[in-house]
């Protein structure tokens, strides 16, 4: 109590709330200004926008880890985020007002409520990290309505991707992940309570690449004390498109579309002294031209890996990750913090939900088995990754051509892509620290997928975003069947509930159905998950037999050297 009461005390000496209702906050690096708002419920709540939390990465800084803000004199403006980090080519979504620049690391924070005298309680933050295959996405689109009813605060941030967050020589001149050095951790670790939060009550959570990204602060030992607990929703650092083995190939390669010199040097200073004399549009355009000219048609089934992603670093004082990501999770090397997480029911539906569109690349890899055998296999000799593959399409059809399994097909591309690693994240992880593991499959009408194949899922990668954010009438619009509203409800009050109380269900509730949603433990043979459908279902072994017949396949390799699974 008394650590609160000081802590308060210090806050209440640093915030004021204007004559005109705006609120102001004393940060220490200067003083900003916010605006209040009001959710979809008609709840009160302070909105900053626009918080820079890093200086702006550019110049030298361009590909180092963020450095602190220089601090402002004035009142600096926070009431709308108008800046994205570059986006490359096709993962640019419509953001209207909102312009992309390399001085990007700006953070939001949305707070029902700012101290007062006399007030002791701090609120529990959620940090949003956002997906977008570590090429693409924004602060911009996760509105709060939904936290904020839930009396939690919501810090969502900007972080570089594409070649600014992840381009990489493999050495010390640029050692990569950029990206992943979220100073916004430390700045909210720091600067929370001065909005209401509670520094010893937060909880990172991200989708996708956001996921992965969370995955990767649970290996950050420089993270520790950051947060208490972690949402990773179809994301993992096991995850063979979460993690680029060749990065140093792919910045010679980027440069090289604008400067021929490149295709035969093997100097990285000299390469970053070029990159640092391109305009951001004309490296962003680069990393376009390179990604393009280096992807195949079933890449985005085959998921071998992203140009631009997470890489294993060279040791230096900023470092993330220096040592193989699987052998750190089996050692325990980890963050020993509760973990919620979980996929939807078919995460690849969502680009094939026209056969058409399948045939040919299902064709293509037949001919080829050798693709769908994952790179961290190590499997070298020619005849052995044919007949891997062949085993590998075995689990999905029982001997037929993918051809012939369209749904085959799109359960193995769901599996490659996510389900596989993070199930075996879970089954690891679960050895050290609490966790929870979900598969979401109710099909509503908020993010629906439409599945052609008798045995495939219907709800695809991404659709629970559209059922933690909202705003407006978007969140309370009566045309939306009243199962899908429910829905909403039940799966926010799951996610505040973990961060409220470090459990998703910590006590019998009438909207939750009354289920108990049990921790994961494996020691007997059992792997309990719930499945969040039309009904929360306690559920054992996610994947069933695909998930044990791949184990089967990793053990017979003899060996477990393993970066992705």
């Amino acid at each position: 109590m008394d650590k609160y009461m000081l802590i308060l005390g210090l806050t209440l000496a640093q915030v004021v709330i204007s004559t005109s209702e705006d609120p102001l906050i004393q940060l220490p690096d200067g003083q900003i200004q916010g605006r209040q708002d009001v959710t979809s419920e008609n709840k009160a709540y302070y909105a900053f926008e626009k918080i820079p939390y890093s200086a702006p990465p550019i110049g030298d800084l361009r590909f180092k880890a963020p450095q602190p803000p220089e601090p402002w004199e004035g009142i600096l403006n926070t009431t709308h985020l108008d800046i994205s980090c570059y986006n490359m080519k096709m993962m640019m979504r419509a953001m209207p007002g909102v312009d992309q620049s390399e001085d990007c690391l700006y953070l939001n924070v949305a707070t029902p409520k700012l101290p007062s005298e006399g007030d002791e309680e701090l609120l529990p933050v959620m940090v949003w990290i956002y997906g977008g295959a570590f090429m693409g996405g924004s602060a911009t689109n996760n509105p709060p309505d939904l936290f904020v009813n839930n009396d939690v605060i919501l810090v969502s941030m900007n972080y570089r991707v594409g070649p600014f967050g992840f381009l990489s020589t493999q050495d010390e001149v640029i050692p990569g992940n950029a990206g992943l050095k979220l100073l916004a951790l430390k700045w909210t670790n720091q600067n929370i309570h001065l909005f209401g939060g509670d520094p010893e009550r937060v909880t990172i959570f991200g989708q996708s690449a956001g996921g992965g990204s969370c995955a990767y602060q649970l290996l950050n030992q420089e993270s520790s004390g950051l947060f208490q607990g972690a949402i990773l929703e179809s994301g993992t650092f096991l995850s063979t498109g979460m993690f680029q083995r060749n990065s140093r190939k792919v910045a010679f390669g980027t440069a090289a579309t604008l400067n021929s010199t490149f295709e035969s040097s093997d100097d990285s200073q000299a390469l970053l002294d070029f990159l640092l004399t391109l305009d951001a549009e004309d490296l962003n355009e680069a990393a376009n031209q390179y990604n393009a000219a280096s992807s195949n048609s079933w890449d985005d089934l085959t998921e071998p890996g992203r140009p631009y992603a997470p890489v294993i670093e060279v040791k230096n004082p900023d470092a993330v990750l220096t040592r193989k990501q699987y052998g750190l999770l089996k050692a325990g090397n980890i963050l020993k913090v509760p973990v919620l997480m979980g996929f939807t029911s078919e995460e690849k539906i969502g680009p094939y939900q026209d056969p058409e569109s399948l045939v040919d690349i299902a064709a293509t890899i037949d001919e080829n088995l050798d693709v769908i055998v994952p790179a961290d296999m190590q499997i070298t000799d020619a005849d052995s990754l044919t007949e891997m593959g062949r085993l590998i399409r075995e689990i999905y059809t029982g001997g037929e051509t993918f051809s012939n399994d369209l749904g085959g097909a799109v359960r193995y591309g769901s599996d490659t892509f996510l389900s596989r690693a993070m199930i075996k994240h879970e089954e690891i992880f679960s050895q050290f620290a609490e966790t929870y593991f979900y598969q979401f499959s109710y099909d509503g009408s908020f993010a629906h997928s439409e599945s052609p194949y008798e045995d495939a899922g219907n709800v695809g990668h991404g659709s629970e975003l559209s059922y933690i954010f909202c705003s407006g009438t978007s969140c309370t619009d009566n045309s939306y069947p009243e199962e899908d509203l429910l829905a909403r409800q039940r799966l926010i009050t799951l996610w505040t509930n973990f961060a409220k109380y470090q459990h998703p269900t910590p006590e019998p509730l009438e909207l939750l159905q009354n289920v108990t949603w049990p921790a994961v433990s494996t020691e007997n043979g059992n792997f309990f998950y719930l499945d969040i459908g039309e009904n929360l279902v306690v559920e054992d072994h996610p994947k069933g037999n695909a998930f044990a017949m791949w184990v089967a396949l990793y053990d017979s390799l003899g060996y477990d050297d393993f970066d992705t699974y």
